[in-house]
């Protein structure tokens, strides 16, 4: 079972990351559009600055597994190479337990917040403003197991190996 959510997990955290590159791409060509429509047609696009708003969100979110399964969070990367065995095992299942909660405080009210918003439109894209307020339930759901495997099987670099 434990490998199974394992490679599960990974394939999500993977997943997650090449969606969050793809949704760079796509926010890079809107401002790149919005740039040609205002500077070189003289009339803005002005649904293309509100899309490309809407994938960097989305982007945000959706990468936060990966940096939390890649260890690439600045604070737990500082906290890991400072620390000792012992106490480092200790103050890491805090910090994975802090982590968690917030996620699903996020979950609770990230939800709670795009249902209350589910009547607003988007001006420039007629479409609900929920769409973009659905990014943060969804976003720190999919974290969750970035987290747990960043905890329960953290990736080792040549530096750390040295260390221990």
């Amino acid at each position: 079972m434990r490998q199974t959510f394992r490679l599960a997990a990974e394939r999500l955290i993977s997943t997650t990351h090449n969606l969050a590159a793809l949704l760079l791409a796509v926010a890079t060509v809107l401002v790149f559009y919005q740039v040609v429509t205002r500077f070189l047609i003289g009339h803005s696009a002005g649904w293309s600055e509100v899309a490309a708003r809407g994938a960097v969100v989305w982007m945000v979110f959706i990468a936060a597994g990966a940096g939390f399964r890649l260890a690439a969070m600045i604070p737990l990367e500082f906290l890991r190479s400072v620390l000792p065995p012992g106490p480092k095992r200790l103050v890491m299942a805090v910090v994975t337990l802090l982590t968690l909660a917030f996620l699903l405080v996020l979950v609770w009210y990230g939800t709670a917040m795009t249902l209350r918003v589910s009547t607003q439109q988007i001006a420039m894209l007629d479409i609900p403003i929920s769409w973009f307020y659905a990014a943060i339930p969804v976003g720190s759901l999919l974290a969750i197991p970035g987290v747990i495997l960043a905890h329960f099987a953290p990736i080792t670099r040549p530096d750390e190996e040295a260390m221990e």
